[in-house]
């Protein structure tokens, strides 16, 4: 069975009922990510003016409240994957939830997070990523690629999504790296790097991370398989699942 992938709906008053999934803010952020204007406020006492950068916006709901709270601080930016998840639909979702002109940010779609990031080195103060790893392709590389767009003071925090208590045991971790045969813990490993913080989301299986700059960021890891879960597995389940080896 294919999921409906609606974007907008006609209410019974004539209304627009908008996707909710794809309208992450501030607050449903922090279940998720934390609280992520707290990180932004940090790098705002050592930079006057900052750009922001959103992997998977949707409808940019996030951007919109930052630039809302942080004004002329801050210049806002996002991806999506999806051609029709654009600069008009962004538009469109903004004026309708009475958001100003001045607010709606500069949105980029098709863009593949799983591929190397079409931004220069050191583009960005603050990178951050919700709802959308699970669908990203090579994620080893994506972390790696967000560092190379981060500038020094920078600081990038990624949903991760790594696991899913509700599959079943073979397809509860959505990331898995294996070394001559043995399978290694994914969060273990990437907490042995230095600018890399693991924590918990609030309230769900997973975990986020935050990522402070480090020169040429290499997780040594070499993508061998993804497994698209609703199309090769279920049609209930969301995302794909990644297996490396160690290299």
């Amino acid at each position: 069975m294919k999921k409906s992938y609606w974007i907008k709906r006609k209410g019974k008053k004539g209304e627009i009922i908008w996707r909710e999934g794809r309208a992450q803010g501030l607050e449903g952020a922090k279940g998720r990510i934390g609280d992520i204007s707290k990180q932004i406020e940090e790098i705002l006492k050592k930079k006057k003016k900052i750009k922001i950068l959103e992997i998977g916006a949707g409808f940019g709901r996030a951007l919109l409240e930052l630039k809302r709270n942080f004004k002329d601080k801050v210049e806002v930016f996002g991806t999506n994957f999806e051609s029709e998840w654009n600069q008009k639909l962004t538009k469109e979702y903004a004026l309708d939830q009475q958001f100003s002109n001045n607010e709606i940010p500069k949105i980029y779609s098709r863009i593949d997070a799983g591929k190397k990031l079409q931004f220069k080195n050191n583009s960005f103060d603050f990178v951050f990523c919700q709802a959308t790893m699970q669908y990203i392709s090579d994620r080893a590389l994506f972390i790696e690629e967000v560092n190379g767009i981060l500038t020094k003071q920078g600081i990038v925090v990624l949903e991760l999504q790594e696991y899913r208590s509700d599959h079943p045991k073979e397809y509860e971790n959505l990331i898995e790296i294996w070394n001559d045969g043995k399978r290694i813990d994914f969060l273990k490993y990437l907490k042995k790097f230095k600018n890399i913080q693991v924590k918990k989301s609030k309230g769900r299986d997973w975990h986020y991370l935050i990522l402070k700059k480090t020169s040429n960021l290499r997780l040594g890891l070499k993508l061998v398989h993804v497994i698209e879960l609703e199309n090769d597995i279920y049609s209930g389940w969301w995302g794909k699942k990644l297996i490396y080896v160690k290299k």
